[in-house]
């Protein structure tokens, strides 16, 4: 009976354990998806004016604060066709999504990490618009550096071949200028000297 009792308590324990080591795994897991949107932690070095930046991470930010900055970055159109107008760039189905990845991967990054976002707009005829940007935290300020902004994709109709697009390892912050869209900051926003695709927020404001 005694061992009976033992053998339970010892199972209990165990998976006790278990769920305790699942939890902490999922919190640091350096990967975060919700079906075609990836948030990841990426080690770029990321420079102004020839020095690498102090990053101030982890960092806790309110899934409130992110969801109005993310709706309120907007770009303008560049080229022949462009259309009129500020667009935004993130539509509200995706803000939905990355909201709760961006802040649970602010939450456990290092200080050589950036935050590197991948998400995609659903269109009509096997089409979408790819957004990639990467965020991180310096001087008080969230800096948001893009990539691309609605870039047209094309693909079949299989999920397979379109996962294979979604990892890209590319460092905007490299970037100064796109010659097919440019950045317009909101209230509370500015750009990066010289950059069309950097957006900086004061956290302190």
């Amino acid at each position: 009976m005694k061992n009976q009792k033992l053998k339970r308590a010892s199972l209990f324990v165990g998976i006790i354990c278990m769920v305790l080591f699942c939890r902490i795994w999922n919190i640091h897991a350096d990967t975060y998806k919700d079906g075609l949107i990836t948030v990841k932690h990426e080690e770029f070095p990321v420079k102004r004016d020839g020095q690498r930046i102090q990053l101030d991470h982890p960092h806790k930010l309110s899934e409130a604060y992110i969801t109005n900055v993310l709706s309120s970055i907007h770009y303008e159109e560049k080229g022949l066709f462009k259309k009129r107008g500020i667009l935004r760039v993130f539509r509200d189905e995706e803000i939905i999504k990355l909201v709760p990845l961006i802040v649970r991967a602010f939450s456990v990054a290092t200080q050589s990490q950036v935050i590197t976002v991948t998400s995609y707009s659903y269109r009509m005829i096997l089409s979408d618009k790819k957004n990639y940007c990467i965020l991180f935290i310096a001087d008080r300020c969230l800096n948001i550096v893009f990539g691309r902004v609605h870039m047209f994709q094309t693909f079949n109709d299989s999920m397979s071949e379109k996962k294979r697009y979604l990892i890209t390892r590319e460092n905007p912050a490299k970037k100064r200028r796109s010659s097919f869209w440019k950045l317009i900051p909101s209230a509370g926003q500015r750009l990066e000297p010289n950059h069309e695709n950097w957006l900086i927020v004061d956290l302190s404001k």
